[in-house]
């Protein structure tokens, strides 16, 4: 076969095609206005990222339940939703495919967003400042429900004008969570042996497969979990065989910073290869037919095209440098660049306070700068670390707190989706529950 070059076009099964096997990877934004609907800054910073020169465009976390959100200003899709600014999102990133990443944060929402989270199973809060709650387990009930949000949510995204979305099942969130024996101590069907921990997502997938138009792209994020990648590796084929059109592989969650290229004391992490999740991403690849997307970690040309060219991947992700520069990916195509320059916020002193300010920091320095696109300015390369971290940490609080009220009345106004009594959890999916 020949070898795969990152400026090679690629069509998914469901039958879109991709430009070229860049793609500009999800990042936590925080723009929506006080309802959690899309508004001004998406419009632009989805137009900007539209004409950087990616080959998917694969948008911040959106939100399937406003009770639980991820950030205090995430989009959130459901009955309350606006539906026109919903399309004007959706045509604002016409240029170039762009999924919705659809999410339900789990246990990692902060106690200002809401004070009792909930898990797969009853567990311990995440050790960061106090500043979340204790999860409790999810009844069999609400585990329906939170299928039939995803599933809602989708439609609603598809029906807007967007392409396809992205299930989010990685960096901790509560999908992944289902995924991850640490958290997952459920023994009905939804525990257990993979088979059980992957049911939810394997149902979301599946009758998302049969409930949306002909052609509508559906991707899954995938955590990188340290020697489970046998584990990855047969999940993979499940999400295939159910309906899954395309792979993310990446890692980390609030409570490891992998997921922003750190280590445990926030210095980027290096190996043998830039990405992290090298390993990972290669077994995914060898156990499924469809594309798999490996992001994080990536820094030069020449690795991005080892990738490629080994098979490890059918497309790169990357995030933090195209959150600054759009227009990066363009001239990393053309050769213009053959670097992916990553700026961030500097962190000094001890290793104990890098450890708490790492994840804050650069996900409010990264945030900022988007935020800076979505007004249509340029980047602000000098902003100090610790106004970041206050930004991710202080000035969201606030902001959910302030509107957590309001969030909640039309939380209760949306009311929960259709349940569906039919779910399908993919061709293919019970023949390997069965093995």
């Amino acid at each position: 076969m020949p070898e795969v070059r990152l400026t090679d076009p690629l069509t998914l099964r469901c039958g879109l095609t991709l430009a070229n096997r860049l793609c500009r990877a999800a990042m936590t934004e925080g723009i929506a206005g006080p309802r959690n609907d899309p508004g001004e800054r998406h419009f632009r910073l989805y137009t900007a990222n539209s004409r950087g020169g990616s080959g998917l465009v694969l948008t911040g976390n959106v939100m399937v339940d406003r009770r639980y959100l991820e950030r205090a200003r995430n989009v959130v899709v459901d009955s309350a939703t606006d539906e026109a600014a919903l399309r004007r999102w959706a045509q604002s990133a016409a240029g170039t495919p762009a999924l919705v990443q659809i999410s339900h944060p789990g246990r990692q929402t902060s106690r200002y967003v809401n004070p009792d989270p909930v898990a797969p199973s009853d567990g311990p809060a995440l050790d960061l400042a106090g500043s979340y709650g204790r999860p409790r387990g999810l009844t069999r009930e609400e585990v329906d429900e939170v299928r039939d949000r995803f599933i809602d949510a989708a439609e609603r995204v598809v029906a807007a004008g967007f392409p396809g979305v992205e299930v989010h099942a990685a960096h901790g969130y509560l999908l992944s969570s289902f995924l991850d024996p640490a958290h997952n101590r459920r023994i009905d069907e939804y525990g257990g042996e993979l088979e059980g921990r992957a049911r939810l997502l394997l149902e979301i997938v599946g009758t998302l497969r049969s409930v949306l138009p002909a052609g509508s792209a559906i991707a899954v994020k995938l955590d990188a979990r340290s020697g489970a990648d046998a584990e990855l590796a047969r999940l993979s084929a499940m999400l295939e065989a159910a309906g899954a059109d395309l792979l993310e592989i990446s890692g980390g969650s609030y409570e490891s910073a992998a997921m922003l290229g750190l280590d445990a004391e926030g210095r980027e992490l290096h190996g043998e290869h830039e990405s992290p999740f090298w390993n990972s991403a290669a077994a995914a690849s060898a156990a499924t037919a469809i594309p798999v997307v490996l992001t994080g970690g990536f820094r030069t040309r020449a690795e991005v095209d080892r990738a490629l060219a080994g098979g490890v991947c059918a497309m790169v992700g990357v995030g933090r440098p195209l959150a600054v520069w759009p227009e990066l990916a363009g001239r990393f195509l053309s050769g213009e660049t053959d670097r992916l320059e990553r700026p961030a916020p500097r962190l000094g002193g001890p290793s104990s306070i890098r450890r708490i300010l790492a994840p804050a920091a650069n996900s409010g320095w990264h945030r900022i700068q988007l935020a800076r696109t979505g007004d249509g300015a340029g980047p602000l390369l000098r902003l100090p670390a610790i106004l970041a971290a206050l930004d991710y940490a202080g000035t969201d609080s606030m902001l959910a707190l302030r509107g957590r009220r309001a969030r909640l009345a039309l939380a209760a106004q949306a009311g929960p989706p259709a349940h569906r009594d039919q779910v399908s959890p993919g061709a293919g999916a019970e023949a390997d529950v069965a093995v």
